[in-house]
């Protein structure tokens, strides 16, 4: 593989893809036929990562290649922003995106008014809990990633 070294699960996938976004997008000075091989090589390894996990008895709850391509579109649309942006487990979070609100709006994104975000998940979401959870504690059990917009460079905290 060209552009992903290593990846042994969808986590890990989707992390170097956002990376290889930050860098080598036409919107951050990259070129569109480094992206064609980019997504075709995430497609590539996410078809196989998905075939894997089904003969390891594992088994995805949603429509793998819809949420796949959407997520996908998500990221390459607004990754060319000035705000910042953090993927906590399956969930895009805008910060500081007040400029950008009716795109974001268009996506999809819904306006969290405790968090102050912009979030967006593929398909329905239904709460399975009353108590309002911190963002903190989101980070705490799912994990973060920051993609943040500082003087014309992303820089990619973990």
């Amino acid at each position: 593989m060209k552009w992903f070294h290593e990846v042994n699960n969808m986590d890990e996938l989707r992390g170097q893809f956002k990376k290889l976004l930050l860098k080598h997008h036409p919107d951050n000075g990259g070129s569109v036929s480094d992206m064609q091989e980019i997504n075709a090589e995430y497609d590539l390894l996410f078809d196989h990562l998905k075939a894997e996990n089904k003969s390891d008895g594992q088994s995805y709850t949603f429509d793998e290649n819809e949420e796949n391509q959407e997520f996908k579109d998500v990221i390459n649309f607004i990754i060319g922003y000035q705000i910042k942006i953090e993927i906590i487990g399956s969930w895009v979070w805008c910060f500081e995106s007040y400029a950008c609100k009716e795109q974001l709006k268009e996506l999809g994104f819904k306006y969290a008014p405790k968090k102050k975000a912009w979030c967006w998940h593929y398909g329905d979401y239904k709460r399975h809990h009353r108590q309002e959870i911190s963002l903190e504690d989101i980070r705490m059990k799912y994990g973060s990633q920051t993609v943040s917009h500082k003087e014309k460079q992303y820089a990619l905290n973990q």
